[in-house]
């Protein structure tokens, strides 16, 4: 279900650039019906435009589920950031809780490919993914459900990049390369290695290259006290 227009569009969460998605979704006559969201029902009107039209809780009931589930798709509108700031670390917690109730309720649930995005035919989709504009995707990738992958990023050939991992702008992965599930990769970072494994959990700053494989949950800086030494060119005269 990629791009799919046969029925409107509902979002799961909400989001403060909601016009990326509202512009993919013109692109191909999505029509969006509103948002679901609990912290926003019954305080405000609407998002960027989009209605709030009801909570979260509206899963519960048999009934509504039944409506919803039968009248439309879904999309998660909530992404994650690697910040360690209690906003940040809601958000990932609340796009984690509407994953499990597209899961719990297999509601029908759509990705969003950018027009301007080049993705080879060879390519599988999972649902709930997003490929943003002017990404490019060569053969064989598997990308897998609930993926961001954002403006100007590059995938090579025969990589997995694993459920809700997200690869930020202007970054790039080689070929042949597994990105276990919850994966960040900041911005500009490049994985530059064949056959690796980049852990569950694994958080990349922005702007490093990466020539190995990673242990699950470890942060890639070249900040606090895991600081690497960086050698000067000179160094090898």
């Amino acid at each position: 279900m990629i791009n799919d227009n046969s029925r409107p569009l509902v979002f799961l969460g909400s989001n403060a650039a909601l016009w990326f998605l509202m512009d993919t979704c013109e692109q191909h006559g999505i029509q969006v019906a509103g948002i679901i969201d609990s912290d926003y029902f019954g305080n405000t009107d609407q998002i960027e435009g989009v209605p709030v039209i009801d909570t979260e809780l509206v899963f519960a009931d048999p009934e509504r589920l039944a409506h919803y589930k039968n009248t439309y798709n879904f999309f998660i509108a909530t992404n994650w950031l690697a910040d360690r700031d209690p906003i940040q670390i809601r958000n990932r917690l609340k796009r984690q809780r509407l994953i499990d109730l597209i899961e719990q309720h297999d509601l029908p649930c759509i990705s969003l490919v950018d027009q301007s995005a080049k993705v080879h035919r060879t390519t599988t989709i999972g649902r709930g993914v997003f490929i943003d504009g002017f990404a490019y995707v060569s053969a064989f990738n598997q990308i897998e459900d609930f993926v961001s992958i954002f403006a100007y990023s590059a995938l090579g050939h025969h990589n997995r990049i694993g459920k809700n991992s997200v690869i930020q702008r202007q970054s790039g992965i080689k070929d042949d390369n597994i990105i276990e599930p919850e994966v960040y990769i900041g911005l500009h970072s490049q994985i530059f290695g064949d056959h690796l494994t980049i852990a569950q959990g694994t958080v990349i700053h922005p702007c490093m290259a990466i020539r190995r494989s990673t242990v699950p949950d470890e942060v890639v800086s070249l900040a606090g006290k895991d600081l690497r030494k960086i050698y000067h060119l000179a160094s090898f005269d």
